[in-house]
Formats: C-alpha cells, sequence, structure tokens
C-alpha cells in the first residue's frame, strides 16, 4: 500500500483535491483533474479506492454516475447538424417546426440544385477535432501541446505546450524552437535532440491538444462571420461551421484567401462526385473561406442516374453534364432526348440523339430531359392462360405456335384444354384485332392446319378446360400445389396485363372518338374531362365485371371476355359484329368470337365440345341479316357429323347462333323417391312418362300399415314456386309495413324490428313444395287421376293414423284420439277453447292429404257436423289479423306458415 501511495503521491494529492471539489461541483475538468489523472485512479482496486475515498472524505457514487454518464455520452454519438431553423429545449433536445421538417425533406420528382442538400443543415455545435491524426504537413504553433515519452534508463512523459516564442521547454534538455516546423520536421528535431544530448534517452513525439484559430468565412455562407476552430479544420468543415451556403452559392469556386491572396479553390464536385478531397486544404489563422454566387446552372431530368440541377464550370458539351449527372440510365431512350433552351427571348426545343452528345452544346438554363422507353414490349409473343410458364417470348421471323408449346406435358398445365386455343393478332395501327383459332395438341404435334404462323405481337390463348373453379381446383397437379408464391404473383400480373391490354386499347380509341367530336362541335376541356371520366368509369366497371370468382382463373369466361369487349366496340365502327353464339347441346354454350374463316365445326371446339346427348344428324344456324334497311332472319340446317369429319364446310358469320339438338326423346336419368308404407322403398329411376300407380306397383305395393289418404307428395318445381311466392309477399309486407312506418299508420303495437324479425322468419322457412293429391283415388285406376312423374318427385306414405290435431289460436294445441261422433266444436272444447285473438270466422281445416275446407260461416257450431272429420286431420284456428293491424297480407302470411307447418309436422311424423 505503501509503495503504491509514494509511486502516486503528487498525481494522488492533485485527483483528490480535484475530487473534493468535484463533489460540489459536479464538474471534474473544473478541478483541474486530468482524464489521465482520472483513468489511473481507476486502475486501481476497488477496496483502496475505496480506503481513499474514506480518508479524503469523497463519495464515489458521484465518481461513477459521471464515468457512466461521460460513457453514455461517448457511445451515443449526439446529433449536431439539424435543419436551420431548428431551436432547442431546456434539455438540449432539438425542436424541428413541421414547416423546416418538410422543407429539408426531400422533395421526390422536382429537380434540386445538387450538392446543397448536403449543406442545408446547421449545426448546434463545432466540437473540435482531438481524435482524428495529425498529418505530417501540420504546422506547429502557439498553443499547441506536445506529447513528448522519454524511455531508456529511465521512463518519463511531458506535456509540453507551446508558448508564445514558438518554444517547448523539455525537462533536463531545455527549450527548443518548434513553431513554425511541420509536424513532422518538429518531431524530427525533438527526437534528435533528446537522442544527442540525454545519453541513454530515446523519444517519442505525438501531438496532444491542438490549438484554436480564428478564420473568417464569407460570401454567400448561411452565416458568415469569423468562428473559432480547431487547427485541423479544412475548408470543407468551415462551410459546416458557417451554417452551410445560401442558395446562390458556388460549390465549384469556393476560394481559401490568407494575407489577401488566393491561395486555392475548391472544386466541391470532385468532392461530391469523385470522392476526391486532395484540394481541401487545412486551415490557418486568420484564412478567409470565400463562396461567390454561383454561375451558370443546367436542369437534367429523367433516365439519368442523378436527376439534379447542376452548375457548370469547364463543362459546355451535352457529354458532360450528362457525367455530371451520373450517366444516363438503361431504361432511357437515347434517340429522342429534349433540351429546353431560351434564346433570343424564345423559348426552344430541340430533340437530339445522344450518339452525338460530344458535339452538342448546353448553355445556362437549359434543361435536358432524358425519356423513358415505352413499357411496351417489341418484337414478342405473349403467352397466357393455361401454360406452364406465361410471358413474353422472343420473336423471330417464320416461328410457329410448336415453337411456343413445345410439349403438351411440360409447356401446358395439366388441366389445359388440348382442343381450343387462340391467337390474338392486332391488324391495323387502331389496335383492332383478329382472331385465329387452332387445335392445341394438332399444333404441338406439327399439323400444318393448326400449327399456325405467328407475327410480331401476337397474343397466345390457352384455355382450362373446366370453368367451375371448385372443379378445377380439384383437378391440380402437385407441380401447381408446389408453386411458388413468387410465380404466383407473376402469373396472376400477367393475367391482369393481358386484359388491361384490351382496355388500354379501348380508352385510346374511345379518346381518339371523343377528340373527333370534340373538333366538329367545340366542346370545351371541362366537357371533355367529363368525358374521359366516363371512359374511365366504365372500363373499371368492365374490370370489375371479370372478377367473377366462381369461375375458374382460366375459364374461357375470364380469359374472353376482355376479347369480346374490345370486338363490340370493333363492331361500333364498322357495323358488323364479330360474335357468334353456341347453344345446345354443348359443353359451354354462349357468346365466342369470330375467328377468321371460322366454320361451324370452329364453334363446337371453342364452346368445348359436344355433350353425349348431342344429335349428329342435324344442326342449325340462325342467321340474322339487314337487307333493304329490314331484318331478315334465315335458318341453315346442315349435318353437323359431316361438318365435324370435313366432309361439309359450313361457313359462320357474325351474329349467327348455332344451335346444337339433343337426340329425339334423349333423357338424362330421372330419379323418382318412395318412403314410408311400401314394400321396397327408396330411389327409382323411371323413363318419360311413367305414372305413379306404375312405380308403386314397381316398389311391391303398399304394405298393410299404409295410410295411404295422409300420403304427401312432393315436387322440386312446387318448392321453385312456394319460394318465390314467399319472397314477393315478404317484400310486399316489408314495403307496407315501411310505408305505414313513415306515414304513421301503423295500429300495430309490434314495433318495426319485431315486424323485420317476422319477416325473416318468413324468409327462413324452406318450401316444401308440396302437391295435394288423393292416393287412393289415383290407385283406383282412373286414367284421369293418375299422375306423371317428373324428375325429384317425392312421395312418403305415412303409416295409418287414429289422431286428430288442434293447432293455432287456441288455450291448448293438442292431438285427440278420432272419434267419429265428435265434430269441430267437440274438438276445440276439449282443447279448451279458442283465444280471444282467435278469427273464429276463418276457422279451416287441413286433410290428411293436404287439402283445405273451410268451416262455414255463420253459426258455425250448429253447422260443424257438414264438416266431417276423418283421422289425420287439423283443425286450425287462425289469428285474427283485424284484431292487430288491418292487413290482408299478414292473414296470408299466417296461413302460409301454418300450412307448411303441417306439412313438415305430417313429414317428421314419419
Amino acid at each position: 500500500m505503501r509503495r503504491i501511495l509514494s509511486i502516486t503521491g503528487l498525481a494522488m494529492v492533485m485527483l483528490w483535491t480535484g475530487l473534493f471539489a468535484f463533489s460540489y461541483s459536479a464538474q471534474a475538468q473544473v478541478a483541474g483533474v486530468t482524464p489521465q489523472q482520472l483513468e489511473q485512479f481507476k486502475k486501481l482496486p476497488r477496496a483502496q479506492q475505496e480506503m481513499l475515498a474514506r480518508q479524503y472524505g469523497f463519495d464515489l457514487s458521484l465518481l461513477d454516475s459521471q464515468g457512466s454518464s461521460t460513457g453514455s455520452r461517448t457511445n451515443e454519438e449526439p446529433q449536431t447538424v439539424f435543419p436551420r431553423g431548428t431551436t432547442f429545449d431546456e434539455n438540449g433536445d432539438p425542436i424541428i417546426p413541421e414547416d423546416i421538417r418538410a422543407q429539408f425533406a426531400e422533395d421526390e420528382g422536382v429537380p434540386k440544385p445538387f450538392g446543397y442538400k448536403l449543406f442545408a443543415g446547421e449545426p448546434s455545435t463545432f466540437a473540435q477535432v482531438t481524435g482524428a491524426p495529425v498529418p505530417s504537413n501540420y504546422i506547429i504553433g502557439v498553443g499547441d501541446t506536445i506529447s513528448v515519452q522519454l524511455y531508456g534508463k529511465e521512463s518519463k512523459s511531458h506535456q509540453l505546450k507551446v508558448d508564445r516564442q514558438g518554444l517547448i521547454t523539455v525537462p533536463d534538455l531545455g527549450p527548443i524552437q518548434v513553431a513554425g516546423l511541420t509536424f513532422d520536421k518538429m518531431r524530427e528535431l525533438v527526437q534528435q535532440e533528446v537522442s544527442q544530448r540525454l545519453i541513454g534517452m530515446q523519444a517519442a513525439v505525438s501531438m496532444g491538444e491542438l490549438r484554436s484559430i480564428q478564420i473568417f468565412v464569407m460570401g454567400e455562407a448561411h452565416k458568415p462571420g469569423a468562428y473559432t476552430v480547431s487547427s485541423l479544420t479544412t475548408i470543407t468543415q468551415s462551410l459546416f461551421v458557417s451554417g452551410g451556403v445560401s442558395d446562390i452559392a458556388s460549390l465549384r469556386n469556393v476560394q481559401l484567401k490568407r494575407d489577401g491572396e488566393t491561395i486555392a479553390t475548391l472544386d466541391l464536385y470532385d468532392f461530391l462526385i469523385h470522392g476526391n478531397m486532395g484540394n481541401d486544404r487545412l486551415l490557418q489563422s486568420g484564412d478567409m473561406v470565400f463562396i461567390p454566387s454561383r454561375g451558370d446552372m443546367v436542369t437534367v431530368q429523367g433516365e439519368v442516374v442523378r436527376p439534379a440541377i447542376y452548375e457548370l464550370k469547364d463543362e459546355d458539351s451535352l457529354a458532360e453534364v450528362l457525367e455530371l449527372a451520373g450517366g444516363v440510365l438503361p431504361t432511357a431512350y437515347k434517340k429522342a432526348t429534349r433540351i429546353e433552351r431560351v434564346r433570343d427571348g424564345r423559348r426552344l426545343v430541340s430533340t437530339v440523339d445522344l450518339a452525338n452528345a460530344k458535339s452538342l452544346n448546353v448553355g445556362n438554363g437549359d434543361v435536358v430531359e432524358v425519356p423513358r422507353v415505352s413499357n411496351e414490349i417489341v418484337d414478342s409473343i405473349m403467352l397466357v392462360g393455361a401454360v406452364a410458364r406465361p410471358g413474353y417470348y422472343e420473336f423471330n421471323a417464320g416461328m410457329t405456335v410448336s415453337d411456343i408449346i413445345t410439349d403438351v406435358k411440360t409447356s401446358l398445365l395439366s388441366y389445359a384444354d388440348l382442343g381450343y386455343g387462340l391467337i390474338v393478332r392486332e391488324r391495323d395501327n387502331r389496335g383492332n384485332i383478329e382472331l385465329h383459332q387452332f387445335d392445341v395438341a394438332a399444333a404441338v404435334e406439327g399439323d400444318a392446319e393448326h400449327n399456325k404462323q405467328l407475327k410480331a405481337h401476337d397474343q397466345l390463348v390457352i384455355f382450362s378446360r373446366y370453368e367451375d373453379k371448385k372443379l378445377q381446383e380439384l383437378q391440380l397437379t402437385d407441380w401447381i400445389v408446389s408453386e411458388t408464391e413468387k410465380q404466383r404473383k407473376e402469373r396472376e400480373q400477367l393475367l391482369k396485363d393481358y386484359r388491361q391490354n384490351y382496355l388500354r386499347g379501348l380508352v385510346i380509341q374511345q379518346q381518339r372518338d371523343f377528340a373527333d367530336e370534340d373538333a366538329e362541335t367545340g366542346e370545351s376541356e371541362a366537357q371533355q374531362e367529363l368525358q374521359g371520366l366516363f371512359i374511365q368509369r366504365t372500363l373499371d366497371d368492365e374490370m370489375n365485371a371479370m372478377k367473377i370468382q366462381e369461375y375458374a382463373e382460366y375459364s374461357r369466361n375470364n380469359l374472353l371476355e376482355p376479347i369480346l369487349t374490345k370486338l363490340r366496340h370493333q363492331f361500333s365502327e364498322s357495323g358488323n359484329l364479330p360474335l357468334v353464339y353456341v347453344a345446345g347441346e354443348v359443353k359451354y354454350p354462349g357468346v365466342y368470337p369470330l375467328v377468321e374463316n371460322a366454320d361451324a365445326s370452329d364453334l363446337v371446339a371453342a364452346a368445348g365440345g359436344l355433350k353425349e346427348s348431342a344429335y349428329l344428324a342435324r344442326a342449325e344456324i340462325t342467321r340474322t341479316q339487314v337487307k333493304g334497311g329490314e331484318t331478315v332472319t334465315d335458318y341453315l340446317s346442315f349435318n353437323l357429323f359431316d361438318a365435324l369429319m370435313g366432309k361439309q364446310n359450313v361457313p359462320v358469320k357474325g351474329r349467327d347462333s348455332l344451335n346444337i339438338f339433343a337426340i329425339p326423346d334423349w333423357q338424362n336419368t330421372l330419379e323418382v323417391t318412395l318412403e314410408g308404407e311400401v314394400r321396397f322403398p327408396g330411389k327409382y329411376t323411371i323413363r318419360r312418362g311413367e305414372t305413379l300407380t306404375a312405380l308403386i306397383e314397381r316398389a311391391g305395393g303398399l304394405t298393410q300399415y299404409a295410410f295411404p289418404r295422409g300420403a304427401i307428395f312432393t315436387r322440386e318445381e312446387l318448392k321453385e314456386l312456394e319460394r318465390q311466392r314467399m319472397q314477393a309477399l315478404a317484400r310486399e309486407l316489408q314495403h307496407e309495413v315501411a310505408t305505414n312506418s313513415i306515414t304513421g299508420n301503423n295500429p300495430s303495437r309490434m314495433g318495426y324490428q319485431e315486424t323485420r324479425q317476422l319477416l325473416q322468419d318468413l324468409m327462413a322457412v324452406e318450401p316444401v313444395g308440396r302437391l295435394v293429391i288423393d292416393l287412393p283415388y289415383v290407385m283406383s285406376g282412373s286414367m284421369n287421376a293418375d299422375i306423371q312423374l317428373k324428375d325429384g318427385d317425392r312421395l312418403v306414405i305415412p303409416a295409418q293414423r287414429n289422431t286428430v290435431n288442434v293447432i293455432g289460436e287456441v288455450q291448448l294445441a293438442s292431438s285427440f284420439l278420432y272419434d267419429g261422433s265428435l265434430n269441430v266444436e267437440d274438438y276445440l272444447r276439449r282443447a279448451g277453447g279458442t283465444r280471444k285473438k282467435a278469427d273464429e270466422e276463418r276457422i279451416f281445416i287441413v286433410k290428411a292429404n293436404g287439402a283445405v275446407e273451410m268451416v262455414e260461416l255463420g253459426g258455425w257450431f250448429s253447422l260443424a257436423s257438414d264438416n266431417r272429420l276423418e283421422p289425420g286431420d287439423t283443425i286450425v284456428v287462425p289469428l285474427d289479423t283485424e284484431y292487430t293491424n288491418n292487413m290482408e297480407l299478414w292473414r296470408d302470411a299466417t296461413q302460409i306458415l301454418y300450412q307448411i307447418g303441417v306439412a313438415l309436422a305430417a313429414l317428421t311424423a314419419i
């Protein structure tokens, strides 16, 4: 311990004296404690630090906090340059107003003077350079500190400051004149003096703290004036000290003046563009950095590396100006570069080729714009649809379809339609198209008829053989499942481009049409703008109409829609609609584009081919033509088989409609369901015209437990009719409820929400589609009573019943054993009688077979016996709608609900 204290005795006394003062001032520098002394103390073991702290009454936590805060400031590298106009709060944090922040941010798309953004900030402080290496040509001056480390027979360290006479005094050696020497010369001199005059000693010489100097920044500086800076400050650093340059400053002629003479000129473009700092001179005390106003300026924009406004110095050719801008981009269209200039009070435009850029002159105020090449890919073939590699392919003269689609297995998707492909070709400069149809499989095999020769800009469209999206998804191959996200997005983008190509042509054409009309009618620019908006909105609607999710991605609907839209517009120009219609027994009936030299076989292939039910002996084309100002319709019959085999050529024209007939008496499989009390229930396939009686006989007849009077017969077409009737009724009710709510004519106590809920309940009821039949009469053998069956019919024969049901507005709705001696009044009495809201004048009976009988009005208690009750009958007491609201529609809704409820109850009881 004594040894340690003896070694550092003097240093510790100074250190602790400073630390004691630091405990009051919290600033070690004020006490004169050097960083080296602090570091020396920190190297001591913690126990020795605590002992010394107790001895001198110093709190170590202050030193620790100071050290941590100092370390954090050292590591954070605080920002010192802020936008001009920035203010600072009490903590020193910057406050940048929004308008200044917006001005300081880069304005995309608008050319700015090059290089000014680098000097657009203003420093909050200019920290002197302390850690930078001292250059060998640094001139030693008064105030510099020289660090001399003596080593050899003993080691000593000295921090020697250059006094006003330019001397440093080395202990045991004496004064040495160093002012005015370069750093290298000074180091050699000190080392030589030590080695010659101090036996056995050598010296290591370096720079300590550097002196401060005063300089002047004048001219077009942001804040011209005198500044005190480090002696290592250069010309560029002085620009930052003064807050940068003004908006009209020259960056190419920054001058360093010393003793009234210009000793150096700095071109900041060398620094900004090439990174050349060779002319960035060190400043000396009293130097002046002068920034003149800028010279000639030229604007370069468009497809260049650095669009900006450049200051000219020695550049006078277009090639040299483009070099300042970093050169042109690969997307530049060099043959049509535009130069705008003002000469003799006139604004001129020149279109030049950059191949001659070296011989073309530019001057002050010129604007050079390098245009972009067109987005259209020239000399290419576009392949789209159900293909493995969609996209653009290089076009070569003489190439055919098989050069693009080389193999069915590797070039197409597994669900591609091999019988139908289209070539979409532009036939003129107005964007009008013509179409050529080919058989995909035959083209790949090299068939000359279908392996058609291609032209530049052709589009090959390959369709899916599925229209339904879900059905296609079931057929996805492993290749599609493993498709990457990038490939999927590229495929979607290509399909989008394919659709928009046609719409873009429509926009251009319609704009031309409107322009022609405007020239004739003299419409205003506002009217033209409205017309343009109308066109764009129409096209947007058409694009949205294409996005039908239920169709497969490459279905005929999706891929043909933009083509059909384009052809419909061509019709408005030529008067001939190039569309044809295919109906009947084909896979995909609909509207198709008319291809070149089309015949009936082409239309069949476009529609996906024939169905199994197609009649080959005869087909028909309906042709509508305008003759003498009147429409004339002709019917052309032909042998479909001969047309498909190529034995007969049946040409088609625009507006033609091809109808493929079904084989006479051809029918799809018809099924009827028998349930309940038949010997062999189940689904039966029937022939057309088969009757219900014959089907029951095929099913073995009824069982001994059958209740034929309660048979329930339903039919699908009746279901649909009921559904439509319920929807119409709900609309009428909703309209009347809304009207009454608005007018206040609503005697009902039901609120609007309750009424809407009732309507929703009505719409939620699933229709039954019941046909009321008297099965015993049907099976009696009468031809007039029998029923011809249809596909989807269902017959339910319940088991025997011996009950009578009472439902509706009675005290206790229930079922009772059938008693032939009882009438309606008796059953109602057993149900507790009717409620207050019952409509006693409209009580009706639903018979077991579904028929409805009204109870006679006017003393129905005495006449109730006329409505004979039978097992399975249901007595319905409806709600008195006049009790709540005088609307017949409510009564109709109630009756429908009751009737459907009775039918459902009968089905459930089976």
